[in-house]
């Protein structure tokens, strides 16, 4: 009877242990995602730069130790027109090409906490964006390969019907940082940026 209870017991450990979460997508109320979910987006927005479909996923740490941390990859499987973006973990890059694609820079978040990876896809005309975005969780400078996270976004862009102007929705009360190639930065790099104020207006800013 004893071996029993200590056999269930180990299982029941080993269990809990593989179904433990650390680094993972959540929505911007914190409530995690699927694992292995699909979600479509239609929802069209303008930033007054351009036409923009965003991801509206987030990086929340469930319950990762303070010596783990977090990559994130976008796999982008098609893309019809325009870009993808991805801010992670501080600069953003667009990326126009099928294929794997991201930073191998770690982030780490306080526990229960969310970031926004303001990712999204740029089109440039009708058609559809498939995103498979995968959290790598690392224990220090290993990466933990059970500890995969994937959710895929269908970006689906039918015309301008039903857009929604939004100015600054998404950094209300501070700047866009933009190089001449239209690339997107959290804050001004050497040489010449295009800044977007939170008021809307659009100038040249040169940082030496």
């Amino acid at each position: 009877m004893k071996k029993i209870f200590t056999l269930l017991s180990f299982l029941m450990l080993g269990a809990m242990a593989f179904a433990q979460q650390y680094y993972v997508f959540a929505d911007k109320d914190g409530n995690v995602i699927e694992d292995g979910a699909t979600i479509t987006r239609t929802e069209v927005e303008d930033d007054g730069f351009s036409v923009l479909l965003k991801s509206g996923l987030y990086l929340k740490n469930v319950d990762a130790p303070s010596n783990y941390t977090a990559t994130v990859k976008a796999n982008i499987t098609r893309i019809d027109n325009g870009a993808v973006q991805l801010c992670f973990p501080t600069n953003c890059y667009s990326y126009d090409k099928v294929g794997i694609h991201g930073s191998d820079d770690k982030a780490a978040l306080e526990q229960g906490k969310v970031k926004d990876l303001l990712s999204e896809w740029l089109p440039t005309a009708y058609g559809e964006c498939i995103v498979e975005y995968t959290v790598q969780n690392y224990q220090g400078a290993f990466p933990k390969n059970k500890n995969k996270y994937t959710v895929t976004v269908k970006y689906k862009y039918a015309g301008a019907t039903g857009i929604e102007q939004v100015k600054n929705s998404q950094y209300e009360g501070r700047c866009q940082y933009f190089d001449l190639m239209g690339h997107q930065s959290m804050s001004a790099q050497r040489g010449l940026n295009i800044v977007r104020s939170s008021d809307g207006s659009v100038h040249k800013y040169i940082r030496k």
